[in-house]
């Protein structure tokens, strides 16, 4: 035999899988646990052994769990010289096919199953099957070659069939013959000794039902009359219960017209419910269209006053502007001819260099010293301030969570709208309801996101609870609000806008720093502090008039207040910006601007910059270096008045095209909120007066009213009509009848059923006298008498025919074991390429490895180690199929993960062993591990699966 493919589907874990095997050589099929290796075996074992309609159990093992399909099993192998094509389908869809080339015969069904039984058993000795193709279970268990008949017939062979004195002998076959005359090969009875067994215990059973059917006879006669007198009893009873039954029918069928009638009823109270319904949700729908008119009406009002007010606004803005931008482009004008004048004097002081090279080296110390001053001070500044950029964001994505969560909040809880309709009080949660005013209703309108209560002071109280969902956006709320508190709390800042000022703050001092380190630079000019001590004293070395040097000091001296320096002036400045330096205004809040169109409320009066503005006409410039340095310090204090006049009004214009630019987006939006809420009044009057010319209110309220009156006539007569259907009783005459029809039918049968064993009885005693049954017992004693003596006789000749057959048999096993030579010799020559050549084997009398030699040291099976045992299995069975593939009726030698307990350098040698054998054979290895054959076998097939 060898297995060419096999396919299976829907087989244990197995979903879909394909294996082609060669037919001579060494396939290694390679796959993790749970795979399906171990299924290849089974699938083989279920394709011949159980047809497509068994309710096996170890059938039903092999169905997917969980799963109602089929399972399937397809091979394709050589059996006798023929190519063999097998399919079988279980559970849904059965099916089994055969074919058969050469000669393309095909079966199907049943006998499919059997003409593949017929072929397997004919083409594959059992026992060869059952030693070379193992399982996991099975892999150290070693095979005993006297067992396996292709073995015996292999070493007959070999000896020249002279050495068993087996069948072909006269003597031995005659016995066989005669043994077989009376058992089968196992051992059962068989032929005439089987008919004399069978007919002795047919002529003792014969015997026995004569005896049998006398007693019976006797029981008819006793049943016969006690069957008669329960007969009577039980029809006088049927005709009793069928009286019964047609009264509680009568009844039965009165009360029935009562319930149809409620059932009527009921359907009309049903449709008049259904009409009053429909007639209630017209006046609430009439009713919310008023209601939202009135709404539109509110909303439209106040849209336009926001538009009026927005417009107002937008005006004083425009004005406001128009004048901040006059007055700035004069300060730019006389900021302009201060610089210029400025700058003049001083070209004309540089050329007085001799006597102010002094006075310009302390004035620059002075400078130098105040830049440093102001350096102090910033970074003293920063390091006050702890919100940086990180700290806002963190604060800024924290608020965020916050709105986020509450909006949330907003849209996903359910929202209580409160109206107060007396002079009752009324409780919201605790606190109490405002009243109306003049007769205006107040609605309070709550989201519900907590339990809320309503109470009316001994009248009701009424709780709503928020539910799963609102609950949950509360807590995410809770859990939000609570980091933004912490992290507040860190930042020791009251509220997000405290932090964001905070920021602020430190962004200013940061950029003070900048600019005051930027001015120490300039003042400095890439001189350090040393320069310029060093200058002075320079300057002071060639002055040698000491008169001279006292007047320079003293000028210098008094020069020094008048000076006003260039950082001071900047300072300045932006302080006056950032009068405007404020967070974003509010886009809906038209306040705002006013607040911000009032910024010059915070300027001096006298510091206000003029329209018009007069400049001084040029001067001659001054002669000395005194009047130079006096109309030069005069120069500058009018030039730092002029800067300052014109950032205040920088700033101010800018503040103002801000409030401008404010006033302007909200005055559009409130426009186009007003248009918005004028059409949507228009649209609800609209659809208010469609509704009305339908149906009036009137009409409305009187249809209403009209379906609640026939609603109220219907559930009277229905409940009636129910009251006289409880009053007849309807469930339990139905309850009654049926119990009644019950026991009529049960009564009934057991007449009928007396009757029928009255009548078997009667026919059985009649039978009984016609047969003769007394003469036909004494016949069978006598052909009993007969069948024993004749068993006799056939026993005493199969038992000395079954004596002699195994005089023979335990003669030919002693022979057996003198040709055993040739299966030790290539067990041990197979053994020695594995542990050397001291390896030897003893085999018993069933030719089975008892012991191994090695190294001189004889061990038993049973104590050799777990890897030598399953090597030893492994070698038996590469030398049992060696012995029988000679002839063609060998089989492949499957081995389910062998060889696991094996040290690398035997494994090595026995991957070569097992090549050697798919040399002449087919030799199939299923693994998970794949260094243990791959590397290992040369020349090996490897199919992962």
């Amino acid at each position: 035999m060898r297995l060419h493919r096999l396919t299976l589907r829907d087989f244990r874990g197995v979903a879909a899988r394909d294996l082609d095997f060669d037919e001579a050589g060494v396939t290694v099929v390679l796959g993790d646990n749970e795979t399906g290796k171990s299924s290849i075996l089974e699938a083989l074992s279920l394709l011949f052994e159980l047809p497509d309609d068994s309710k096996a159990g170890k059938l039903k093992a092999v169905q997917p769990a969980g799963r109602d399909v089929s399972s399937e099993v397809a091979a394709e192998l050589t059996l006798g010289g023929q190519r063999v094509h097998y399919r079988k389908r279980w559970f849904r869809q059965r099916l089994t096919e055969l074919r058969v080339d050469p000669g393309g015969h095909t079966w199907t069904g049943r006998e499919a199953h059997d003409e593949a039984a017929r072929l397997f058993a004919a083409h594959v000795d059992q026992s060869l099957w059952a030693a070379l193709v193992v399982g996991q279970e099975h892999a150290l268990a070693v095979p005993a070659a006297g067992s396996v008949a292709a073995v015996l017939t292999a070493l007959d062979e070999s000896a020249g069939g002279e050495v068993d004195h087996g069948a072909a002998v006269p003597l031995v076959a005659a016995v066989e013959r005669e043994y077989q005359r009376y058992f089968t090969r196992t051992g059962r009875p068989s032929g005439d000794y089987a008919e004399a067994i069978h007919a002795l215990d047919q002529e003792r059973a014969r015997v026995e039902e004569a005896r049998a059917r006398l007693a019976e006879v006797e029981q008819d006669v006793a049943s016969a009359e006690r069957l008669t007198r329960d007969r009577a009893t039980m029809s006088a009873r049927s005709r009793e219960q069928e009286a019964r039954v047609a009264k509680l029918a009568d009844r039965r069928q009165a009360a029935d017209k009562l319930v149809g009638q409620v059932e009527r009823l009921r359907r009309d109270a049903e449709f008049a419910a259904a009409q009053v319904e429909s007639a209630r949700a017209d006046a609430e729908r009439r009713t919310a269209l008023v209601d939202e008119v009135k709404e539109r009406d509110r909303a439209s009002t106040e849209a336009e006053e926001v538009r009026l007010r927005t417009t107002a606004a937008l005006r004083g803005a425009e004005q406001e502007w128009e004048r901040a931008t006059a007055a700035l482009r004069v300060a730019r004008d006389d900021q302009a001819a201060r610089r210029a004048e400025v700058r003049r004097l001083d070209a004309h002081l540089s050329r007085l260099r001799d006597r102010a090279d002094l006075a310009d080296v302390r004035k620059r110390l002075a400078a130098v010293e105040e830049a440093r001053e102001q350096e102090r001070r910033a970074a003293a500044a920063l390091e006050r301030t702890n919100v940086d950029d990180a700290a806002l964001e963190a604060a800024e994505a924290a608020h965020v969570d916050v709105l986020a969560a509450r909006a949330a909040l907003a849209a996903g809880a359910p929202t209580m709208v409160v109206r107060r309709l007396g002079d009752a009080d009324v409780e919201l949660s605790g606190i109490p309801l405002e009243e109306a005013d003049e007769g205006v209703t107040v609605d309070r309108e709550v989201t519900v996101d907590r339990d809320t209560t309503v109470r009316v002071p001994d009248v009701v109280e009424v709780t709503v609870r928020p539910g799963t969902g609102a609950t949950e956006l509360a807590a995410t709320t809770a859990s939000a609000e609570d980091v933004e508190r912490r992290l507040l709390a860190e930042l020791g800042q009251a509220d997000i806008g405290a932090v964001r000022q905070a920021a602020r703050a430190r962004v200013e001092a940061e950029r003070a720093l900048t600019i005051a380190r930027d001015d120490l630079a300039r003042r400095l000019e890439g001189r350090t502090f040393a320069d310029l001590i060093a200058a002075r004293d320079q300057l002071l070395a060639r002055v040698t008039d000491d008169d001279h040097l006292d007047d320079v000091a003293d000028d210098s001296a008094d020069d020094l207040p008048d000076n006003v320096p260039d950082d001071l002036v900047g300072s300045r400045v932006e302080e006056a910006a950032t009068l405007f330096d404020a967070e974003p205004l509010p886009a809906r809040e038209f306040s705002v601007v006013k607040e911000a169109l009032r910024v010059k409320e915070h300027l001096p009066a006298e510091e206000s910059p003029p329209v018009k503005a007069s400049l001084p006409a040029e001067q001659p410039l001054p002669t000395t270096q005194e009047s130079t340095r006096e109309a030069l310090a005069h120069a500058q204090a009018e030039d730092v008045a002029a800067a300052k006049l014109l950032a205040r009004a920088e700033a101010a214009g800018a503040g103002v095209r801000t409030a401008f630019e404010i006033a302007r987006d909200e005055a559009t939006e409130a426009r186009v909120r007003s248009e918005q809420a004028t059409e949507r009044r228009t649209d609800a009057l609209a659809t208010l007066d469609r509704a009305r010319a339908q149906q009036g209110d009137e009409l409305l309220a009187a249809a209403m009213s009209k379906a609640a009156e026939e609603a109220a006539a219907i559930a009277a007569d229905l409940a009636e009509a129910e009251d006289a259907v409880a009053r007849s009783g309807v469930g339990e005459l139905g309850e009654r009848l049926a119990e009644a029809t019950t026991l009529r039918a049960q009564l009934a049968e057991q007449v009928e059923h007396l009757q029928d064993e009255l009548s078997r009885v009667e026919g059985a005693l009649e039978r009984a006298g016609a047969q003769g049954l007394a003469t036909a017992a004494e016949k069978a004693r006598a052909e009993l008498a007969h069948a024993e003596e004749h068993h006799s006789t056939l026993e005493r000749r199969a038992l000395a025919a079954a004596r002699l057959r195994e005089t023979l048999e335990r003669h030919r096993a002693e022979a057996r074991l003198r040709y055993a030579a040739p299966l030790r010799d290539r067990i041990e020559a197979l053994g020695r390429v594995v542990h050397g050549p001291s390896f030897g084997v003893g085999l018993g009398a069933d030719l089975e490895v008892e012991a191994r030699t090695v190294d001189g040291i004889r061990l038993p099976v049973s104590s050799l180690s777990t890897g030598a045992r399953e090597q030893l299995a492994t070698l038996v069975r590469l030398a049992i199929a060696g012995l029988t593939a000679t002839d063609g009726s060998g089989v492949p030698v499957v081995l389910d993960d062998a060889l696991g307990w094996s040290d690398p350098g035997r494994l090595q040698a026995m991957g070569a062993l097992l090549a050697r054998a798919g040399a002449t054979g087919q030799v199939i290895l299923l693994t998970s591990a794949p260094d243990r054959y791959v590397g290992t076998v040369p020349g090996a097939r490897v199919v992962r699966i």
